[in-house]
């Protein structure tokens, strides 16, 4: 049904609109993202066009591969010869909420995907049909409709089935709205069915439906459609929220950035060359009838001549040693605890060299050693450039309700439960996600410049315990996972921020094409300063280079100077100042001196959800000014 589409770009498909979430067509209906069983279900069907490789996630999320997502090709007038592969692939959807009701007579009805080539309402004829604002949730991942009949009866086993109504009595509040049963004359408002009051062992839902009775979630996973398998037994304590709130999904996802590795440059263009998607398909098909590893690259120096035919013959031999090794880690030398620590902590690692592989190139462009330069007053150590970078996202579960970004063993499990219907058929050893071909700018803070601002001011300690204050009951509630944080960590990142919004208006891409990673850890051994700025956009294949000129130090200097202006003042300050500091600001009130007037960036462009930012950090505030970093400045 063409008018029921719903175009969305692959990198979309990874987050926000991943297995299970809720997007929206351009007529206006909701629909939801179907399981990944059937992404690839076309015509003529190649999947190892879709297969790609990163080895350090598929080690940490036990697969033995990613797979793009997949692209429609339509084969409409077009003549079958065989030669054209994946057509007509198309991601399944499914239609939620099934609960409609109508904006002229408001009698509601529960509907599928099939019944929706009409939108007219089949009781008045005139009116038409819209779904409903609610959806209810639990935190293991199930979503299902609103239970109107059992509200509006205040029953669990109401035996009534009579038409409903959803009348608005008017006003842009829930205490406007109420259910009607047009059959026994039940009325009943919705006032606070989605309010929240604290109790972990209630919800309005699960004690408002029955007095005396529990409510409790009916394992609903939408996704799967509609058969018994998308149901299963859950004892948890189901949410109203709205179908369009932040907190219906939330998709969890793993990024790195690509290393080539610490050896030769013939070894690393024969283990780069290994990698190759096409390359490793016919690796795994060799095997099983050459089992010498010396046969085996001889047959390959011979295949791939004209690519491998200068590189001796045993570096090809260790290049597939090498390839085998990284691929025969086992889960348990994982240290899940630490996971995205040591990630970027090898990714840091390299951002400080000098390196010119096939995805990743660095260059430096200013050392404080070496370089006698303005920036030192900044306390900036290294700035590289990095013309080329390839980072690869992959998605490996959501959540629902609350966000709990920690990846572990029991989050990956549960994720390929959440996202498969068969989750452990052999054919499923795989997740959705994305490379993005990029360019960069790395910079690092002096340590010892930091770590004198952060011990031998006792103003900004005092300062800073507002926010920790915040974070820890953040942390006591479970509201937020437990991470490292410190007066550095939001000071950089508070910085990149405004550096992102600065650089747009010089470099050609906009604010949700640029995305930080942040490297900063105070950890015995994995210590990092630094930060790094990059092209975020999903479907680059390469980058205009706008983005690298200005990491160059004429270029930076300005922008460096141009943010800190900016960071002394908000167009809602001094509200914006005081808000922060007598309650907090922001997702769970974890910002002080930062709001969307001033700070704030697309989801899609901060790791941390446009948390943990304070504008004073940088500059100080009007009273205190040696708070600030760059106060001296």
């Amino acid at each position: 049904m063409k008018g029921f589409e719903i175009p969305l770009r692959r990198s979309e498909l990874i987050s926000p609109f991943g297995v299970g979430s809720i997007s929206t067509n351009n007529e206006g209906l909701n629909i939801m993202t179907g399981a990944l069983d059937r992404w690839y279900n076309g015509k003529q069907l190649d999947i190892s066009e879709y297969i790609f490789h990163e080895s350090r996630l598929e080690k940490i999320l036990g697969v033995k591969e990613f797979r793009l997502p997949p692209d429609f090709r339509s084969s409409v007038g077009k003549i079958n010869t065989g030669a054209q592969k994946n057509m007509d692939i198309k991601i399944p959807m499914s239609l939620f909420p099934t609960w409609f009701y109508c904006n002229r007579c408001k009698q509601m009805e529960k509907l599928h995907l099939a019944d929706m080539d009409k939108k007219i309402c089949k009781n008045c004829k005139r009116g038409y049909i819209v779904q409903v604002p609610f959806v209810v949730v639990c935190k293991h991942g199930h979503i299902d409709d609103f239970p109107w009949v059992e509200w509006v009866h205040e029953s669990i086993d109401s035996s009534c089935t009579g038409p409903l109504k959803l009348i608005s009595t008017g006003g842009a509040t829930l205490t406007s709205m109420r259910v009607e049963c047009t059959s026994c004359g039940e009325k009943r408002r919705l006032q606070g069915v989605t309010s929240n009051k604290g109790n972990k062992d209630e919800s309005p839902l699960s004690s408002g439906v029955e007095k005396g009775k529990k409510y409790l979630c009916t394992g609903r996973k939408h996704w799967y459609g509609t058969n018994d398998t998308a149901h299963e037994a859950c004892n948890e304590i189901p949410y109203v929220l709205l179908k369009n709130s932040n907190n219906v999904y939330y998709p969890n996802v793993i990024s790195a950035i690509y290393l080539p590795g610490d050896y030769s440059e013939d070894m690393k263009k024969a283990v780069e060359y290994l990698k190759k998607e096409h390359v490793l398909h016919e690796l795994k098909m060799l095997k099983s009838f050459i089992e010498e590893r010396s046969d085996l690259a001889q047959f390959l120096k011979q295949k791939y001549k004209a690519d491998l035919s200068e590189i001796d013959l045993n570096i090809i031999e260790k290049a597939l040693l090498y390839v085998e090794e990284e691929e025969n880690e086992v889960e348990s030398e994982i240290e899940y605890e630490d996971i995205q620590l040591n990630l970027k902590f090898q990714e840091y690692c390299s951002l400080l060299e000098n390196i010119d592989s096939e995805h990743l190139k660095i260059t430096t462009e200013y050392d404080a050693i070496r370089d006698n330069h303005i920036l030192k007053k900044y306390g900036i150590k290294k700035i590289h450039l990095v013309p080329k970078l390839r980072d690869t996202r992959v998605l490996y579960s959501f959540q629902r309700v609350l966000s709990e970004q920690r990846i572990s063993k029991d989050t990956i499990k549960s994720g390929r439960e959440l996202m498969f219907k068969e989750p452990y058929n052999p054919d499923n050893n795989w997740l959705p996600g994305y490379n993005i071909y990029g360019e960069g700018i790395f910079i690092e803070f002096d340590k010892e410049g930091l770590e004198r601002w952060e011990t031998e001011n006792a103003d900004l300690r005092k300062h800073f315990q507002l926010m920790i204050s915040r974070y820890e009951q953040g942390v006591h509630n479970g509201i937020i996972p437990e991470k490292e944080i410190s007066p550095r960590f939001v000071m950089l990142h508070t910085l990149a921020h405004l550096m992102i919004s600065e650089m747009i208006f010089e470099c050609g891409y906009s604010t949700s094409a640029l995305r930080e990673r942040l490297y900063i850890s105070k950890n015995t051994g994995k210590e990092m300063n630094g930060l790094l700025i990059y092209t975020a956009s999903g479907d680059s294949e390469g980058t205009m280079g706008g983005l690298v000129r200005l990491g160059q130090c004429g270029n930076l200097i300005p922008i460096l100077n141009k943010a800190l202006d900016k960071s002394q003042w908000c167009s809602s300050d001094p509200v914006c100042v005081d808000i922060g500091i007598s309650s907090g600001q922001g997702i769970h009130s974890l910002n002080i001196a930062a709001c969307h007037n001033c700070t704030y960036l697309p989801e899609t462009s901060c790791e941390e959800f446009n948390m943990f930012l304070d504008r004073s950090l940088l500059i100080g505030t009007p009273e205190k000014k040696e708070i600030g970093f760059f106060a001296n400045i």
